[in-house]
C-alpha cells in the first residue's frame, strides 16, 4: 500500500496458520509477508509471534479477525473424492446417457409422497413462527443467529417442493433402477435432487452448534469439503443407478461409498476441532453421532434395495418417512438446543450481574468514608471496613470473628444489644449511639451513631450491616461548649454579686 503523504511502502504481515498435531495449540507462521509486489520473509520471522495483533481503528476498539486454518488431511481427501466423483459422473453420463423412464409408476409409492407433504407442513409452520418471533428478539438473534432459521426454512421448502412435485406429477422424473438385481424398481430423480440440497443444508445445521463463536461464513469454509463430498456422492449414486453401463455403474457405487467413509472421517475431525467450552457440547456431539447413524441406515437401505433384499415399496417408504422424521426430530433438537443456550446465556448474565453487584458492594463497603461493620445474629463481626480500622486502630483480621459487644464500651453494650434484637425482630432499630474501644488504651474511645440494616450476605446468611457516623469530634466540641457555658455562667454570677465590689 503506497502512503500518499510519506511516499513509502507499508508492509503488512499476514500469518498463515498450520494445523498442529493433536494436543498442540495453533500458532501462526510469521515467515510469510505480503508487501505490495514483494513476497518474502517477514522481519518478525525470527521472533516467535504467538498471535496476530489486531489493528485498532480510530474508535480504539480492536477489530475481530477470524483466521482460517488450512484444511486437515481428511478435508483434503474429501475434496479429492469430490472432484473424482463429479468428473466420473459427468463422463459416464456423457458417454452413456441415462436409462429408460419408469412407466407405469407404482401408485402406492406415490401415496407415500402425499403423506410426507402433510407431515412436513406443521413442522414448517412452527419453524416459520419461530423465525418471525426471533426477528423481534435481539437476544435470540444474538445467540443463535438468523442464519440457522433461514437454513431450516430452506430445507423445509426444498422437501415440500420435491414431495409436492412427486405427489402431484406421478413421481416426477422416474427412471428404471438399472443396478437392481431383482424386479424392476423405480429411481426417483426428484428425490436425489432434494437430497443434493437438503442433505448439505442438514449437515450445516447439524454442525454449526459446534462452531462456538465462529461466524457461519468462517465455519462454512471448514465445513465445505464435507458438504461438497456429500453432494458429490449423492450425484454419483444417482448416476450409478440410471447409467446403462453396468461396469461403470458399479464403479460409481463403490466410489460413492468410499467417499462416504471419507466424509465420516472428516466429520470426526470437525467434532475433535470443536470448541469444547461450548454449552451442551456433549449433547451436540450426540446429535452429530445420531445423524451419522441415520446416514449409515440410508446407505444400507440403498444397498439392500439394489440387492433386492428390500422391496421397492419398503425402500421408498423408508426414504420418505426417514426424510420427514429426520426433519421433525432435527426441529425438536433445535428447540432443545436453543432453549438450552437461552438458559445458559441467561444464567451467565444473571451470574455476571450478581458478581458485579457483590463487587460494587464490596468496594462501597471498604472505600466508604464512614465506619461500617457487619455482624451475625449471634453478634459476631463478619466485616470491618477500612475507615473503621483508621478510627479504632483495630485491623479487620483482628475484629472479624469477635463479638461486637467486646469491642464497644460497657456503657454502650446494653443499648447496642437491644437495637440488634429489634432489628432481627423486624421492629426497627432506629439509631443507637455507642462508644467503640480503641486498640491503644491511651487514646480517647470513638463515639458513633449507628443505623442497623438487616440484609442477606454473600454466603446466603442473614447479617446486620451497621452504618455509623463518627461523633468523636462532635462530642469533644459539645463537651467544650458545655465547659464554656459553665464558665460563662459562673463568671456572670460572680460579676453580678454586690459583695464583689466591696471585697
Amino acid at each position: 500500500h503506497l502512503d500518499a503523504q510519506a511516499g513509502a511502502r507499508r508492509t503488512i504481515a499476514v500469518p498463515f496458520f498450520v494445523q498442529p498435531p493433536a494436543g498442540r495449540p495453533q500458532t501462526p507462521d510469521p515467515g510469510l509477508m505480503v508487501s505490495g509486489d514483494v513476497v518474502g520473509k517477514s522481519p518478525a520471522a525470527d521472533s516467535a509471534t504467538p498471535m496476530l495483533e489486531n489493528a485498532k481503528p480510530e474508535n480504539g476498539e480492536p477489530e475481530k479477525v477470524h483466521a482460517c486454518a488450512p484444511w486437515p488431511l481428511a478435508a483434503r481427501v474429501c475434496m479429492w473424492f469430490s472432484y473424482a466423483q463429479v468428473i466420473a459422473s459427468f463422463v459416464v453420463w456423457w458417454l452413456h446417457g441415462v436409462g429408460p423412464r419408469m412407466d407405469p409408476v407404482d401408485q402406492v409409492e406415490v401415496k407415500q409422497f402425499h403423506r410426507a407433504k402433510v407431515m412436513l407442513l406443521p413442522a414448517m409452520l412452527l419453524e416459520s413462527c419461530y423465525l418471525i418471533s426471533s426477528r423481534n428478539s435481539a437476544r435470540q438473534l444474538k445467540l443463535h443467529g438468523s442464519e440457522m432459521s433461514y437454513l431450516v426454512i430452506l430445507e423445509y421448502c426444498v422437501k415440500m417442493t420435491c414431495y409436492s412435485t412427486m405427489a402431484h406429477f406421478n413421481g416426477g422424473i422416474v427412471h428404471v433402477n438399472l443396478r437392481a438385481l431383482g424386479p424392476v424398481r423405480a429411481c426417483y430423480t426428484v428425490r436425489y435432487l432434494e437430497w443434493s440440497v437438503a442433505v448439505p443444508t442438514l449437515l450445516t445445521i447439524n454442525n454449526y452448534p459446534l462452531a462456538g463463536k465462529q461466524p457461519l461464513s468462517v465455519f462454512a469454509r471448514r465445513l465445505f469439503p464435507n458438504l461438497f463430498v456429500t453432494w458429490a456422492y449423492i450425484l454419483a449414486s444417482w448416476v450409478a443407478e440410471v447409467t446403462p453401463d453396468p461396469t461403470l455403474g458399479w464403479a460409481l457405487v463403490i466410489l460413492s461409498f468410499v467417499a462416504y467413509l471419507a466424509a465420516i472421517w472428516d466429520q470426526v475431525d470437525i467434532v475433535l476441532e470443536a470448541d469444547h467450552n461450548v454449552s451442551g457440547i456433549r449433547f451436540k456431539v450426540i446429535v452429530v453421532v445420531l445423524k451419522e447413524i441415520v446416514f449409515f441406515a440410508y446407505g444400507l437401505v440403498y444397498l439392500l434395495g439394489i440387492a433386492d433384499i428390500m422391496s421397492s415399496l419398503s425402500e421408498q417408504m423408508f426414504y420418505t418417512y426417514g426424510d420427514v422424521m429426520l426433519k421433525v426430530v432435527q426441529a425438536s433438537v433445535l428447540v432443545v438446543v436453543r432453549n438450552w443456550e437461552d438458559l445458559a446465556e441467561l444464567q451467565m448474565a444473571l451470574t455476571r450481574k450478581v458478581e458485579t453487584g457483590r463487587e460494587d458492594r464490596r468496594r462501597l463497603f471498604h472505600c466508604a468514608n464512614a465506619p461500617i461493620f457487619g455482624v451475625t445474629q449471634e453478634g459476631q463481626v463478619t466485616a470491618w471496613n477500612e475507615h473503621l480500622e483508621k478510627l479504632s486502630g483495630i485491623h479487620e483480621d483482628e475484629a472479624v470473628g469477635k463479638s461486637i459487644l467486646e469491642l464497644v464500651e460497657s456503657g454502650s453494650r446494653e443499648g447496642l444489644k437491644t437495637a440488634m434484637d429489634n432489628c432481627w425482630a423486624g421492629v426497627g432499630s432506629g439509631a443507637v449511639e455507642v462508644t467503640l474501644q480503641r486498640k491503644s488504651p491511651d487514646k480517647q474511645p470513638v463515639q458513633m451513631l449507628l443505623a442497623l440494616i438487616e440484609q442477606l450476605g454473600s454466603d446466603e446468611v442473614k447479617t446486620i450491616t451497621a452504618i455509623g457516623q463518627d461523633l468523636t469530634e462532635l462530642a469533644a466540641m459539645k463537651a467544650m461548649h458545655e465547659r464554656k457555658a459553665r464558665f460563662t455562667a459562673v463568671l456572670g454570677h460572680e460579676l453580678r454579686s454586690p459583695l464583689h465590689g466591696i471585697m
